[in-house]
């Protein structure tokens, strides 16, 4: 009689557990799901590494302000300590003021080039955004996954302690002839004792993570609990157009091949002289030539000049050298393309394997291990199994639970991997 209600307490105390569960995860995910704040649209404006991009592209915006425009003017002055003698007198002081004049377009390609290096820092920034937020995926699901994960160890924790009081009260009454039940529950209350530990280890590392990503802002309520992370099936191709079109590294490698093409072409002008005017005033001292002394007529004339590129050995190599990086950075772009196919492809046989084994659990697995323990459950009941049956059938429970929590967390961050791949921070942005 002893046993019998023993079981019953058991069976009942672990149906008031997934009732009380069940409930309290309801509740929790309607308190989540209440949440307005964006957790994006908060990470890209707190972390620090997405501000530092976007000041370093206002920066670039800046300097694009300080090309394509004319060199300083010149202004000089001379003063004649042995004073040229003239007709009129003197020459005490000449002043010059001269502009020097790039022609052949020279101004034009400089700014030009300043804001195709501004459209790059441009490139960075979206890249530091979309790097933030693929962190942000990756650490919300691992934090996901422990904490699930904790709750699963947790529940099978308590219901090991029942185990462990029915274990010791057949024992006490005689029903159990031996330890040896007492002592693999406390082995494996030990075991799972140890995995809780590194796990709540695990969750203040990632938590530190976010903390660090969201510069202190971080709360768990920013995220709908459920917080989902999807892509659609798609090909490789596909996505790879996708990459084609938004993934900033390679647009950034593109750009480069254009600034290089554009440095070719200001280098052969700069090749051809310049342009340099300017206005001289001479001062002329009294003069006594002819007569009585008089003042001195002063002089204003004009000047108008060209620089002289005439050393032909620098201005080859400043072509020559245009020349190679144009190709450099054309082979940049081939290879940065090959990468990124390469990262799709795999990402894609990636997700395919992953959501193979998800179907398994979610469709297969997760059920019949729920009916296999409510049927251990019903077999210890009646006594058609043994205690230690009991607990091998709630162990593979746990561990398929577990499992299954794993392959969550892998197909969360395998999508984010692909947002990342084609330089997207979600799919409502293509």
């Amino acid at each position: 009689m002893a046993q019998i209600n023993s079981k019953k307490y058991l069976f009942v105390e672990h149906s008031i557990k997934m009732f009380i569960i069940t409930i309290f995860s309801l509740g929790y995910l309607s308190a989540q799901t209440s949440g307005k704040t964006d957790p994006i649209e908060l990470l890209l404006k707190n972390n620090r590494s997405v501000r530092a991009a976007v000041e370093t592209y206002q920066a670039a915006l800046k300097r694009v302000e300080t090309k394509g425009v004319l060199p300083d003017p010149m202004i000089e002055n001379s003063t004649f300590i042995l004073p040229i003698e003239t007709r009129n007198g003197p020459m005490e002081n000449q002043i010059m003021l001269g502009q020097k004049f790039p022609l052949w377009g020279k101004l034009k390609r400089e700014r030009l080039i300043a804001e195709l290096q501004a459209k790059n820092a441009e490139f960075n920034l979206q890249a530091s955004r979309i790097k933030a937020v693929f962190r942000m995926n990756r650490a919300w699901a691992n934090y996901l996954k422990i904490t699930r994960s904790l709750k699963i160890l947790e529940q099978y924790q308590a219901e090991l302690e029942s185990f462990r009081r029915v274990a010791l009260t057949q024992y006490s009454t005689g029903t159990g002839k031996t330890q040896h039940p007492i002592l693999k529950l406390q082995i494996e209350m030990s075991l799972i004792e140890s995995r809780i530990n590194f796990l709540q280890s695990d969750l203040e590392t990632v938590s530190n993570e976010l903390q660090n990503l969201f510069d202190g802002s971080f709360t768990p309520s920013l995220f709908n609990i459920d917080w989902d992370l999807a892509v659609p099936e798609r090909s490789a191709r596909d996505w790879v157009e996708l990459a084609d079109r938004y993934n900033p590294v390679l647009l950034r490698v593109r750009n480069n091949v254009t600034i290089a093409n554009i440095t070719k072409e200001l280098a052969k002008r700069k090749n051809y002289p310049d342009l340099v005017t300017g206005v001289t005033y001479t001062s002329v001292g009294p003069t006594s030539l002819g007569g009585a002394p008089s003042a001195g007529a002063d002089g204003l004339g004009v000047k108008v000049g060209l620089n002289l590129p005439i050393w032909l050995k620098r201005n080859k190599a400043r072509i020559e050298s245009s020349t190679l990086e144009i190709k450099a950075r054309e082979e940049t772009v081939e290879e940065t393309l090959n990468q990124i196919e390469d990262n799709v492809r795999s990402i894609v046989k990636e997700l395919f394997e992953i959501d193979e084994t998800y179907n398994l659990y979610d469709k297969t697995l997760i059920q019949e291990s729920e009916q296999m323990l409510s049927s251990a459950y019903a077999a210890y009941e009646t006594g058609k199994i043994s205690f230690l049956d009991l607990l091998d059938s709630e162990r593979m429970v746990v561990r398929i639970r577990l499992d299954f929590e794993d392959i969550i967390a892998k197909k969360r961050i395998t999508a984010a991997k692909m947002l990342e791949a084609v330089g997207l921070i979600t799919l409502a942005k293509e």
